[in-house]
């Protein structure tokens, strides 16, 4: 006769056994750690408002979000600026852009062409970079920045998020000196009459 008993003891004596030498790598694989994009979406539109006023629109043909919560957008993206009442103010293009989450800049890369439809003026660069923290433009590259009476050249800008109001880090280029001029009098006049 059979004791039971003693055969489903002597099983798990010898399962106890066994798991004690090698241990098993069923159920136990290490998993590499996921890093690709989080999610993936085609033709986007993001939009920015303020006061609930429009402020910025986004748009782009592709945009992956990652783990971290960095934003690339591969394909290309353009974003529109708006003024408090609601007008256009600012357009920007690029080939492909970035956004860093943890310090919260976007970055434009290739191609990059800013205008301001108030002061008509573009901008060319390969790279430019917009710090929401402290809403400013800048770039280390070389830009050219067309107006209807100058073509500035140089390597390096900051500039307010308007593009209304910048600092050619390293200048060249045909600037006006009359223009210059008329600006030095008009703040001499507004500085004598406070």
């Amino acid at each position: 006769m059979i004791n039971y008993t003693l055969v489903i003891s002597a099983i798990f004596s010898i399962i106890i056994l066994a798991s004690c030498g090698k241990e098993p790598t069923l159920g136990k694989k290490k998993v590499p750690e996921y890093k690709g994009a989080f999610v993936e979406f085609d033709s986007i539109r993001t939009l920015y408002s303020q006061n609930a006023t429009t402020r910025i629109k986004l748009f782009g043909k592709k945009e992956i979000v990652l783990q971290n919560g960095d934003i690339i957008y591969p394909k290309g993206i353009e974003v529109n600026m708006y003024n408090e009442q609601g007008i256009k103010t600012t357009n920007l293009r690029a080939d492909s852009g970035r956004y860093e989450k943890n310090i919260r800049i976007y970055h434009a890369y290739g191609n990059v062409v800013v205008i301001n439809m108030e002061q008509q003026q573009t901008l060319y660069s390969d790279q430019l970079n917009w710090d929401q923290n402290k809403r400013e433009i800048f770039t280390v590259k070389n830009i050219k920045i067309v107006t209807p009476k100058e073509l500035l050249y140089g390597v390096g800008l900051v500039s307010n998020d308007e593009f209304s109001k910048y600092k050619i880090t390293k200048p060249t280029g045909v600037f006006s000196v009359e223009e210059g001029k008329k600006q030095e009098e008009k703040t001499a006049k507004e500085n004598g009459k406070r």
